[in-house]
């Protein structure tokens, strides 16, 4: 009898963690939508593709930042519009593919890991690289805030 009341008075002092340990459980933030992040990178490499680079800039916050490889710091949404058409002008667009998603976050901020690979008009492959982006919600829309990105390996010619 006297085991079955102390098997009995630690179990009630346990179910107090147990439900404790539940609700913060059922509480925490639903993890992001993958396929929120996805659908801006859609819309990110439709307006790529078209040349859109002004359409570019509007899919970032204005004080977005990107931060390219062996290049200054370039700060706000028209700057940005600016740096592709700059970039891009006079040449017929590119695409860009997206592979490899790792999403990390909440419902204000998600932090983008994946690859990329960029293909002239005629489907060959320019580059592929690797990149970071964070993007944040602003009045219920994910806009990009911080794009960094760097090169991956050269090509060798079996891969064109």
């Amino acid at each position: 009898m006297r085991q079955t009341r102390l098997f009995a008075a630690a179990l009630a002092a346990c179910v107090p963690l147990l439900a404790f340990t539940a609700s913060a459980t059922t509480s925490s933030p639903p993890r992001p939508s993958e396929a929120a992040i996805k659908t801006e990178n859609a819309r990110w490499a439709e307006a790529f593709a078209r040349g859109d680079y002004d359409a570019i800039g509007r899919l970032y916050t204005e004080d977005g930042a990107l931060l390219p490889p062996g290049g200054d710091r370039i700060v706000g949404a028209r700057a940005i519009a600016d740096y592709f058409i700059k970039g891009y002008a006079g040449a017929m667009p590119d695409t860009v593919s997206f592979s490899n998603l790792e999403v990390y976050g909440d419902d204000r901020i998600v932090t983008e890991v994946s690859d990329t690979e960029i293909r002239d008009h005629s489907g060959k492959l320019k580059s592929r690289g690797k990149q970071i982006l964070v993007f944040l919600k602003q009045r219920g829309v994910w806009k990009l805030h911080r794009d960094i990105w760097n090169s991956g390996a050269p090509l060798k010619s079996d891969d064109h």
